[in-house]
């Protein structure tokens, strides 16, 4: 087995993802997939499934559904406080990449990549002449094997890198490298490897790291299944089957549209010899009983088809409420309402893991920077629901009315439902009150 191998574990994970990888790619990445996701139909000529490729397209309501859960935590940005290094702390988070990226765009992406993936992954490395310590995305897809202990703790990985190099003087080329991390105890060390398949050529070998544990932390979307494993389901799959379904019934409405389109002349009765000429200036004739006439469709199918798409992108519009719906019992539409806020949907529930990623991520930049004691802390934003029925605004005004329910609560709680801005803030909406009723 080569050094850039993928185990079987991680094998599974690639292959699972391959439709994934599909529709995330796109229109561009599904027509060139071919018949693989698009099947041609029995009787079809080559050109014309190829004429009707080039006419399908991909409505990408899976993307659209990652983007916008993803963008849930980030609508205001993440803080990092510290009593001790707050000025360590705001320096990366203005550039934590080293490369100018912001902690907001780092955490964003590996969110995004979480939804899609259901697990993505944040390293930490620093140049080995001992430079600044930086922190990046790494996806799964690059994971080649690992290796957990007892405690499902690292003792070893194999990270597939890429890049674009200079070839001469005017060229370019993409070189692959495999790094491997090894932990023995509270020994790390890493080397590296020509990533050519099959070569196992040693660039570096077992050079020591500066931190006690593996450099790469999780962001799972939902508690990874067993012991031993670590990436979890990915929880819009289901939806990329139905979007993949979406592009296979589009195309089929948008060729049989074309189709009917097109009305069929039918003849009967004429000759096999006579000449047929359309127009306005010609005539036509036929023996007796002959018959000319247009053939048309009656268009009952399209009909069914287009619900069909409609119910289908419904189900795909409606698929990523799941995610922000709270669990737990609540008995009455008062008690709906004031659970919208709490920290218990999927998405507040992926938040708080990268928060405790990036916590563990600042927890080594600090070892780098000879802290021996972090006290970072991370704050996300977790504040968001889906119930925003009039039933639960109403419940809202009532609990007020009745005295139940302060007047600060009572606008945080349509604050957090979207009824007031992001950035309503109740300190100066008390300040004008009192102007007002002064």
């Amino acid at each position: 087995m080569s050094v850039s191998t993928r185990t079987l574990r991680c094998q599974k994970y690639y292959q699972d993802r391959e439709m994934i990888r599909a529709v995330r790619g796109g229109t561009d990445t599904l027509r060139a997939a071919g018949t693989k996701y698009l099947p041609r139909e029995p009787g079809e000529t080559a050109d014309s499934y190829k004429r009707r490729l080039a006419r399908s397209f991909l409505s990408n309501y899976t993307d659209k559904t990652a983007r916008n859960l993803a963008s849930k935590p980030f609508t205001r940005p993440i803080v990092v406080k510290s009593e001790k290094y707050q000025d360590l702390a705001d320096q990366y988070m203005k550039a934590v990449d080293g490369k100018g990226s912001n902690l907001n765009g780092l955490c964003s992406t590996a969110f995004e990549d979480a939804l899609w993936n259901g697990s993505s992954f944040i390293a930490i490395d620093a140049a080995v002449d001992g430079g600044r310590p930086y922190a990046y995305h790494l996806s799964g897809d690059h994971i080649l094997g690992y290796k957990l202990d007892e405690d499902d703790r690292l003792t070893e990985i194999r990270i597939q890198e890429k890049a674009i190099v200079a070839d001469g003087a005017w060229g370019e080329k993409e070189v692959s490298r495999i790094r491997v991390f090894k932990r023995d105890g509270e020994v790390v060390t890493w080397s590296l490897y020509d990533g050519d398949e099959g070569t196992d050529a040693a660039i570096v070998l077992d050079q020591p790291f500066a931190l006690k544990e593996i450099p790469v932390v999780a962001v799972h979307s939902a508690a990874v299944i067993s012991s031993g494993e670590l990436f979890a389901n990915p929880p819009l799959k289901d939806l990329v089957y139905m979007n993949i379904q979406h592009f296979q019934e589009s195309s089929d409405q948008s060729n049989i549209l074309k189709i009917a389109k097109c009305p069929i002349l039918f003849a009967s009765g004429v000759a096999d010899d006579a000449e047929i000429a359309i127009g306005s200036e010609y005539a036509i004739k036929g023996d007796v009983n002959a018959d000319l006439k247009y053939v048309e469709h009656s268009g009952a199918a399209i009909g069914s088809g287009r619900d069909s798409l409609r119910d289908l992108e419904a189900k795909m519009q409606s698929f990523g409420s799941d995610l922000l719906e709270n669990s737990g019992a609540v008995e009455t539409a008062t008690g709906r309402a004031l659970n919208a806020g709490e920290n218990n949907n999927r998405i507040a529930m992926m938040a708080l893991n990268l928060a405790s990623a990036i916590e563990k991520v600042f927890g080594w930049i600090a070892y780098f920077n000879k802290i021996s004691e972090p006290d970072f802390h991370v704050d996300i934003n977790t504040e968001y629901g889906i119930n925003t029925s009039s039933e639960e605004f109403t419940a809202l005004a009532n609990a007020r009315t009745m005295g139940d329910l302060s007047q600060e609560d009572y606008l945080q709680e349509l604050k957090r439902r979207g009824l007031l801005r992001n950035n309503f803030s109740l300190a100066d909406n008390a300040d004008r009150l009192s102007t007002e009723l002064a």
